[in-house]
């Protein structure tokens, strides 16, 4: 391999270990296998150049031109061909501006859709060009860590709670690759440096101290740099997180509203956060909402971006609510505690006046106030004027039709309103959405079936609800989820809201919010009422005054009414599993069918999926076998060759030590120890007592191949005839192989010790004697 190949595999290697560092940001790495064949295909691309001595300031472009019809092909391979089209880069166009809403819309990890695809292979095919460029081309590898830094930069600056030391560290290597191979390359054209006798040899020669001191220094400074943070204090990204100091004081810091709540739940110690006191008739219902999750992409819930005005007094009125629902103003003065900082104003539903002080931007989806240019909680003291709106079950049972608006409250993927539906319908069974939404709440709370536990596996998405759901053992994050899928499935707009259950209450009159009060709990979207809350978490919270009244018990069969009955019959009595007016046919057998075909699908390319990965794993166990075959047979078939018939100016030198070194590779795949101190002779005496007893043949050709090379190294004229040393190579081989055990053997095999060796000279070649060879 020539210097400037191996760079280009070096450049090619350190942008695909960099590139890495964006799975993080999306919640499935589909989309990696084109960015890597991205990243190769651009190498091949510049080292092809290169080879056909194309100008360097071209060679960039015809990266950046060819990479074109390769995106097209991975990414929209239905409107491309072999050359692009205009539709073909319509098509890629309208992917990149998708997966720039998706980008928008999303918090990471982000769902992974084409568009984000699309625009992941993009960069990474971007920077793989910038690299191959500024290392390869130029030669400047330590300049080409500025797009592989701004490539982790990204990722690191998005995530919530950072990368990890192993993202770090596999990207940190990747560069220090790129910089080993570079000054490995300049030192080279200095020429060969003289070593004593007995040094490690690379390549191209004795390894060079310079080349082996800097993998060192790069290696100790990237453990310092792992290991330092692993032993300082850091503060977490919790909910309520308490670093005491030397002087005991207290440091309570918020990151993200969208806190891990079992973390918080199982903190040892319950720290407080808030104080207030309030003058509503009900305070066991003030709860004090911090997000709400609108999102659900089959993985988590996540908050949409939604635009943020200034604070207006009064607010807004709350969407959807309508002036016969009662509604009365409850104030509420609360009290943050000195260095408990959040980003977003604890507050209970549904503020209609807040007075704070400060820089905070309303956000009218949600109803909450967020902080501007750096604005947290920390020792605030505001006033909030809520409304206490009271619905009673038969307005919520009479709420009408969902504007248009609301749809988006509605939307789950297939595979999760496929995998719930069955569940859902036998608990919620017919009727109004509200009482289909009471039958979900009080199935969770109520029935005896479910238990709260914190010692279960965090998350919320499709399969911890259906390990939930069959296991019936959860926090509140997993039965808020439960419940705001569940509506969904029902075609109830619903979310996810997070903050704190009310607290306790002290002698004063006042109530305490501690870190342990962290809860989730769903909302549900009724017209004419507008957001309302249920509490599905058994033994936490408290229920809504309009759920205690009985609903009906879920018919276990839908009720038999009349052809024309049905079909005038209200929206929500239908099967909720088909979408708005989108069913055609009310048969279960025929709705199933799609449903069977789509799993047919699945199954068909998850094992087509399995195959190819199985394939892929077994080529890359097989590898070393598959070089270390392809290596004898080109050592055995240039000993064949006669130099003095072929008229060829080749040495026969080479093919004889290639001989040799067939020997002592055999002997390292065998576990056999060859030290370089020793002699061929000095190797053969050991070489032999390790033949079978009756290995005659094999123990006269050991001494003949030994002996070839002793000549090629001393004497001053290289023989011209290497025909013979073959067989005996093959039979030393074959003796070598019978005298060991049947382990060692398939071990030499399959995983041969001399093809990690591989690209290493005989230890004797660089000292072959002879007459000085004329300056060039």
């Amino acid at each position: 391999m020539t210097g400037r190949l191996r760079m280009a595999v070096a450049a090619a290697f350190a942008t695909v270990l960099t590139s890495s560092s964006l799975l993080p940001l999306v919640h499935n790495g589909n989309w990696i296998a084109k960015a890597v064949g991205a990243v190769v295909f651009v190498a091949a691309v510049g080292e092809g150049a290169r080879r056909v001595s194309v100008p360097r300031p071209l060679i960039g472009t015809i990266q950046l031109v060819v990479l074109i019809p390769y995106l097209l092909l991975v990414l929209v391979p239905d409107a491309s061909g072999p050359l692009p089209t205009p539709d073909a880069l319509r098509a890629f166009g309208d992917l990149l501006n998708q997966g720039g809403d998706d980008i928008r819309g999303f918090a990471p990890p982000v769902p992974d859709t084409d568009g984000m695809a699309a625009i992941l292979v993009t960069v990474v095919g971007g920077v793989a060009v910038l690299v191959d460029v500024i290392a390869v081309t130029y030669g400047q590898a330590a300049a080409a860590g500025l797009p592989l830094l701004a490539l982790y930069s990204v990722p690191a600056a998005l995530a919530d709670s950072g990368l990890g030391w192993g993202v770090f560290l596999v990207a940190a290597l990747a560069y220090l690759v790129l910089l080993v191979a570079e000054g490995r390359e300049r030192l080279v054209r200095w020429g060969r440096p003289l070593s004593q006798p007995g040094a490690r040899r690379g390549p191209t020669g004795p390894q060079r101290p310079w080349v082996r001191g800097s993998g060192r220094i790069g290696l100790a400074t990237l453990a310092v740099a792992v290991l330092v943070p692993a032993v300082v204090p850091m503060t977490a990204n919790r909910l309520a997180d308490r670093d005491s100091g030397t002087g005991g004081s207290d440091h309570i810091t918020t990151i993200n509203p969208v806190v891990d709540l079992k973390d918080e739940l199982n903190r040892p110690e319950n720290v407080d956060l808030l104080t207030y006191t309030t003058d509503a008739p009900d305070p066991d219902g003030m709860y004090l909402r911090i997000a709400a999750l609108d999102v659900f992409d089959g993985n988590a819930w996540q908050p949409s971006e939604q635009a943020l005005t200034d604070v207006t007094r009064p607010l807004p009125t709350p969407r959807g609510l309508t002036p016969s629902v009662s509604a009365g103003k409850v104030t509420t003065e609360i009290k943050a505690v000195k260095n408990y900082r959040q980003g977003s104003l604890p507050m209970p539903y549904a503020a209609s006046e807040v007075k704070v002080k400060g820089n905070w931007r309303y956000e009218d989806e949600g109803r909450l106030l967020l902080g501007d240019s750096g604005q947290t909680t920390e020792g605030l003291n505001y006033s909030v004027v809520s409304l206490d709106i009271k619905p009673t079950a038969d307005q919520l049972r009479a709420a009408g039709g969902i504007p248009p608006e609301m749809e988006k409250y509605r939307g789950l993927p297939p595979a999760v309103r496929q995998a719930l539906s069955a569940t859902t319908m036998k608990v919620a069974g017919y009727g109004t959405p509200f009482d289909q939404a009471v039958r979900i709440e009080k199935w969770f709370t109520e029935s005896g079936e479910f238990r709260y536990d914190l010692q279960v596996p965090k998350g919320n998405g499709r399969s911890q609800l259906e390990n939930f759901l069959q296991a019936k053992v959860g926090y509140c994050e997993q039965y808020a989820s439960a419940m705001a899928v569940m509506a969904r499935i029902l075609n109830i707009p619903s979310r996810v809201a997070v903050g704190f259950v009310p607290g306790h209450p002290n002698a004063d009159g006042s109530y305490t919010v501690g870190s342990r009060d962290a809860h989730a709990w769903p909302e549900l979207y009724f017209a004419g009422v507008g957001w309302v809350r249920f509490e599905p978490t058994p033994s936490r919270g408290t229920s809504p005054a309009y759920t205690d009244e009985s609903a009906p018990v879920a018919p276990t069969t839908q009720p038999a009414t009349s052809a024309p009955a049905t079909a005038s019959a209200a929206p929500s009595s239908r099967d909720p599993r088909c979408k708005l007016d989108e069913c055609e046919s009310k048969s279960p057998s025929a709705s199933a069918a799609p449903a069977k075909h789509d799993s047919d699908g699945d199954t068909t390319r998850n094992v087509l999926v399995g195959v190819g990965a199985g394939a892929l794993v077994l080529l890359l166990l097989a590898m070393p076998m598959l070089l270390r075959q392809r290596v004898r047979h080109r050592r055995l078939a240039a000993l064949g060759r006669d130099a003095a018939e072929d008229g060829v100016t080749r040495d026969p030198g080479d093919a004889v030590l290639g001989a040799w070194q067939e020997i002592l590779d055999t002997a390292r795949d065998l576990g056999i120890r060859v030290q370089t101190s020793e002699t061929p002779r000095q190797l053969t005496v050991r070489l032999g007592e390790a033949l079978p007893d009756d290995a005659d043949t094999a123990r006269d050709a050991l001494p003949r191949i030994a002996l070839a090379a002793e000549q090629i190294l001393y004497a001053p004229e290289a023989p011209q005839r290497t025909i013979g040393l073959a067989e005996d190579v093959r039979v030393v081989r074959a003796a070598l192989l019978a005298a060991a055990g049947r382990g060692t053997r398939f071990r030499a095999t399959v995983l041969p010790g001399s093809t990690f060796r591989r690209g290493t000279r005989a230890p004797e070649q660089s000292d072959r004697g002879g007459p000085e060879p004329e300056p060039a």
